[in-house]
């Protein structure tokens, strides 16, 4: 928001102050002034008058002026402008002159001595946009009457100073200039006053008004006749330029002048260009219409609209219709001040890419409906005063009726969230300041809160309004009373942690993706969240970021492409993190990906390349610190179908029948897409992982008593998963502590169609020493069990 200097001292006495120390301070009460610069720049100008004016003998569009600069003095200057001529009064800029441009020196044009610079308004003012083409075209002429010498700026009105204020969300109300009068008089102790506005003799109006919706709580339409189409006086010029606004003319720049001062967006209205004289709210319009910019644009039944002769009128809130504009014959006009709902603007206005200053009054609820009235009043007044209007009529509105808003807080409920010591009077003074009124019994406080402070509701609010005028640099440092809690981590995050430690451990490299994926790659690796919808953007910046991830695996692939291409030919890695799905589903996943060697040391002859046990290491690793012992859990392979992964080298990990993870190489085909060579990974569903109920973890003393280890080899089917051997073996006999297996073979000696596993078997008993005929029992329950289930039998 721009907010000009001699503006707010029109509502509160302020030019006694430093505009820059006005700025901190008002910063200082929660309103940051972002920046702050004079609306026009120029440190010596003045008025000069042309007394003679020649042709540059050597250019065919210079000039040589003689301009008188002060009382009987003057000087030379080259002028190239078009319209520059003898006997005018014109802004002179001196040798030594800053201007936005640079600095103005003294020197020769074309061989012809030019002591300064005659100036056009554009040479003031940096933001071009907000000119007229005549203030660009050419220098500035002034009035005849204009005294010669004085100080230009002055002159003109432009030596204002504006401040860029960065509005907080809630204070929206402080878009009008009077609210933040309020603001400024609170921090300064000083009064607001309101410009008076004159009543007329107004006559009864025939215009009509029906509201068809809810989006719109209030309409009042207000007729004035008679006006005339001229440009504004230069006071009003100059408050719309420092407020960002461009002029255009009397009556355009009357509606936005209001809306400057008050933050009602106006609305304007030929009121001979309707058959109807009558205004209709309602929604439900599916059609094009063209606008007050020329433009045509598609209305759809959810927005807004302010119908006249049973069509658009205007866009509410947003922009008029070319059918009733406003333009130079115009003799009668509707003022119109309206309430609308901001949420349903927002979506109409950015549909349409039309952002007005008007729409955004609406949409950040700038509006104060209760002073819609007055606001109606004051915009007649202006015609009257500035347009020649010549009849004002009553107006005309919707039923109007707010409640005024009444909060309570007492003095204990103020100190005890500031952690002060304000007395009663000290509050109540920050009430007076403001313009609250109140009563209050000494302790307590009813507050009736004014209409367009539309940010206070509650008690909190009100010891807000004490810490700002009070000075939040003046609070005193206090911690507030509460009960100690332990920092710990909980279970899930303990476990993660532990997790992240262990394989940074193992020498894996933690990495951190983008949760943003294609859609061309989020069903890639798509495990645990089935064929469940996936979670679009609804403006993604790109196609790459357009969808959210169901798997981690191809970020952590092309980062590893990425390596690749860099010449890191050795990548092993991992990603902790969530995917998600529609149906409110988020995953915590736990994604590892490794290529190239896991150890390459050349000067020790130690070369490891990386394979599928390597992966299938780090997860029983996992495993066996979260206490998940591999009687709890299966492999099995994955479908010869699979485009993800190799079926002859992955393989699911399920518990019971559910799949919790996954452990192989990529599929070569999609390796191929992605990029990389032979890249071995693992992604595991953490959610399901981490909230399996395990034992407690126990300690047990160091058996005293030795171990007996007994070799077995069996012939099975070639196609029997070893795994699921080993898994049966362990479960046989309960002084079997551990099995591995240490050979596979298949050729000579062994039948076509089946394989040889060889298993090292490790029996103990805690409680006393092992004897032949207990471990010759375990072994023969071993048999009996791997025969029926596999037909499995001893090699001979």
């Amino acid at each position: 928001m721009l907010a000009s200097y001699k503006l707010l001292n029109q509502y509160v006495k302020v030019d006694d102050q430093n505009p820059e120390e006005l700025a901190e301070k008002i910063t200082r009460i929660g309103h940051e002034v972002e920046g702050h610069y004079p609306l026009a720049l120029g440190t010596k100008l003045v008025v000069g008058y042309v007394k003679e004016c020649i042709d540059h003998p050597d250019s065919d569009h210079l000039h040589i002026c003689q301009v008188e600069v002060a009382p009987g003095e003057v000087t030379q200057i080259v002028c190239g402008a078009p319209n520059v001529a003898a006997g005018e009064k014109v802004i002179v800029a001196l040798p030594g002159c800053e201007l936005h441009a640079g600095k103005i020196s003294a020197g020769k044009i074309r061989g012809a001595e030019s002591n300064g610079m005659i100036c056009s308004i554009a040479e003031l003012i940096e933001d071009q946009r907000l000119l007229r083409e005549e203030d660009k075209a050419g220098i500035h002429v002034l009035d005849q009457d204009a005294p010669v010498g004085v100080e230009a700026l002055s002159y003109l009105g432009l030596d204002d100073f504006i401040m860029d204020i960065g509005l907080t969300p809630n204070r929206s109300d402080c878009m009008a200039m009077t609210s933040l009068a309020h603001e400024v008089a609170a921090l300064l102790n000083r009064e607001v006053t309101y410009p008076e506005v004159k009543k007329y003799d107004e006559k009864e109006s025939e215009i009509e008004v029906h509201v068809e919706t809810d989006l719109c709580p209030f309409f009042g339409a207000k007729l004035v006749k008679g006006v005339s189409t001229h440009e504004s006086p230069a006071w009003l010029r100059n408050y719309l330029l420092a407020s960002g606004i461009k002029p255009i003319n009397n009556i355009v720049d009357i509606s936005n002048f209001v809306m400057v001062e008050t933050g009602q967006p106006i609305h304007m209205y030929d009121y001979d260009k309707l058959t109807k004289k009558a205004f209709t709210i309602k929604t439900g319009f599916d059609t094009e219409e063209t606008m007050l910019d020329g433009e045509s644009y598609k209305i759809e039944p959810s927005d807004i609209i302010v119908s006249t002769d049973d069509g658009i009128g205007c866009i509410a809130g947003v922009m008029g219709a070319e059918s009733t504009k406003i333009d130079d014959t115009t003799t009668n006009i509707v003022i119109e001040a309206a309430t609308f709902d901001g949420a349903t603007l927002r979506a109409t206005a950015r549909r349409l890419n039309l952002l007005t200053d008007a729409s955004q009054h609406y949409i950040k609820g700038a509006i104060d409906t209760a002073n819609s009235l007055h606001v109606l009043d004051r915009c007649a007044d202006l015609l009257v005063q500035l347009a020649d209007a010549k009849e004002v009529y009553k107006s005309v509105h919707t039923p109007l009726s707010i409640e005024p808003k009444v909060v309570e807080t007492s003095v204990a409920r103020t100190n005890g969230l500031l952690g002060t010591s304000f007395t009663a009077q000290e509050i109540a003074d920050v009430f007076d300041r403001l313009h609250f009124s109140y009563e209050s019994d000494g302790e307590n406080f009813k507050v009736t809160i004014p209409t367009y402070r539309n940010d206070i509701s509650m008690d909190a609010d009100l010891t807000e309004e004490v810490a700002r005028l009070y000075g939040y640099d003046n609070l005193p440092n206090t911690l507030p009373f509460m009960s100690m809690t332990e920092g710990i981590l909980s279970d899930k995050q303990a476990k993660e942690k532990m997790i992240r430690k262990t394989l940074a451990d193992l020498g894996l490299h933690e990495v951190l993706t983008y949760t943003l994926t294609s859609t061309e790659t989020v069903n890639d690796f798509n495990l645990f969240h089935d064929n469940e919808e996936t979670v679009a953007l609804m403006s993604p910046l790109n196609e790459e970021r357009a969808v959210v991830r169901k798997s981690l695996l191809p970020a952590l692939l092309s980062t590893i492409k990425y390596n690749l291409d860099h010449s890191n030919k050795d990548v092993n890695i991992f990603e902790l993190a969530n995917t998600y799905s529609r149906q409110d589903k988020e995953i915590s996943n736990l994604a590892i990906a490794c290529t190239g060697h896991y150890v390459d040391i050349p000067w020790l002859n130690e070369s490891k390349p990386v394979d599928f046990y390597l992966v299938k290491g780090f997860v029983e690793t996992l495993f066996d610190k979260l206490g998940i012992s591999n009687k709890r859990y299966t492999f099995t392979k994955v479908e010869r179908e699979n485009k993800d992964f190799h079926p002859g080298r992955s393989g699911y990990i399920r518990f019971g029948k559910k799949i919790v993870g996954v452990i192989g190489e990529v599929h070569p085909a999609k390796a191929k897409v992605y990029g990389v060579g032979e890249v071995y990974v693992a992604e595991l569903n953490l959610t399901e992982i981490l909230n399996l109920r395990t034992s407690a973890l126990k300690f047990t003393a160091i058996p005293t008593y030795p171990e007996v280890s007994r070799d077995l080899a069996l012939v099975v089917d070639a196609t029997t998963p070893a795994q699921d051997i080993l898994t049966t073996i362990l479960k046989s006999a309960k002084i079997l502590v551990d099995a591995k297996i240490f050979d596979v073979y298949e050729g000579e000696h062994v039948e076509e169609g089946k394989k040889s596993i060889a298993i090292s078997l490790r029996f103990q008993d805690p409680a006393k020493t092992l004897d032949e005929e207990s471990i010759t029992k375990a072994m023969h329950a071993i048999l009996e069990r791997v025969k029926k289930e596999f037909n499995a039998v001893i090699r001979q």
